[in-house]
């Protein structure tokens, strides 16, 4: 990194998605038409929009069970605020009890939208069907958006890989008060950059990053559950702490554990302290494991601002020849 802001930057991969042999697939006008085409349960469907730009009118909707969208260009820019792009959720009727689904996924997807309209949400409200998992994210890239990406009930031990979420209000927002929901969901591969809020996890999701990417957000993050962080955090001398921890009623505190691996850049520091402190928390049963290389993050007077531990100092600044 040079200091700049991130350029929109999309890179797919080329992988090859597995479908059980019942296949079916879409192929229509427009990705709503072609959803709606799509067979019930037990087939599988690919609606796959063959690399094409669709504008879309109102809200898809994509079932974990039964469907895979991939291969295109969405533009949310006009619909109607406080609309999603997309939810993913099995609810309705004639829905299985069963996690034995095809590898159904989002995939190569770049999606655009508007400031007060949101993206990717996740979220079943049937308690008797709660399939909202079943699914994985990849080689996408979500912007324009009042929130990116949302986590809501029922959502737990999904995917997202290969994605970049960028310049919106916020980048990943979790819903307060969740049921049964942010069970170790993994984030492989995924940029988080340019938005105003990076992470806003209201819900105390259990969230694992790995080799990921948390650049230039006003705000990186508000953390409410346990994070371990793999990657690259990168950013200008901030005004106030960029990560915030919380404790939620009857979950675990917030946490970050930030690997030896991981690197943190405070550019236009020169390598000295950026802030007085660089993670402000709000509880003494929130932690912070350190342990990441830095450079311009120690702190003049240290690297938590209130009643929660650090394990681990920061290492000093680092100073490459």
């Amino acid at each position: 990194m040079t200091g700049h802001l991130l350029k929109i930057l999309v890179v797919f991969g080329i992988m090859t998605t597995g479908v059980s042999t019942c296949l079916a697939t879409a192929h229509s006008v427009d990705p709503a038409t072609m959803i709606a085409a799509c067979p019930t349960w037990p087939s599988h469907c690919r609606i796959d929009l063959k690399g094409q730009v669709y504008k879309l009118q109102d809200t898809l909707r994509i079932n974990p069970l039964t469907m895979t969208l991939t291969n295109g260009v969405l533009d949310a820019s006009g619909l109607s605020d406080g609309k999603p792009a997309i939810i993913i959720s099995s609810d309705g009727k004639g829905q299985p009890e069963s996690y034995d689904t095809a590898a159904n996924s989002i995939d190569h997807l770049v999606l655009a939208g508007q400031p007060k309209a949101d993206g990717i949400v996740f979220d079943n409200e049937d308690e008797d069907n709660i399939r909202a998992a079943a699914i994985t994210l990849k080689n996408i890239s979500i912007s324009n958006f009042r929130r990116g990406l949302t986590v809501g009930n029922h959502a737990y031990g999904f995917g997202l890989a290969h994605a970049q979420i960028h310049n919106n209000a916020t980048g990943i927002y979790t819903i307060p008060n969740p049921v049964d929901a942010g069970e170790r969901i993994a984030l492989v591969d995924v940029g988080v950059f340019n938005n105003t809020l990076g992470v806003d996890d209201e819900g105390g999701m259990e969230l694992d990053w790995l080799a990921s990417r948390l650049d230039y957000n006003a705000t990186t993050a508000f953390i409410s559950g346990p994070w371990t962080f793999d990657g690259h955090i990168e950013l200008a001398p901030p005004q106030t702490p960029p990560i915030r921890l919380h404790a939620l009623v009857g979950k675990p505190a917030g946490s970050l554990y930030m690997t030896t691996g991981s690197i943190i850049l405070v550019n236009q520091s020169g390598g000295k302290a950026s802030s007085d402190y660089w993670v402000q928390s709000d509880s003494p049963y929130s932690s912070i494991q350190f342990p990441a290389q830095t450079y311009g993050v120690r702190g003049k007077i240290g690297i938590m601002n209130g009643p929660a531990a650090v394990y681990g100092p920061a290492l000093p600044a680092f100073n490459p020849h």
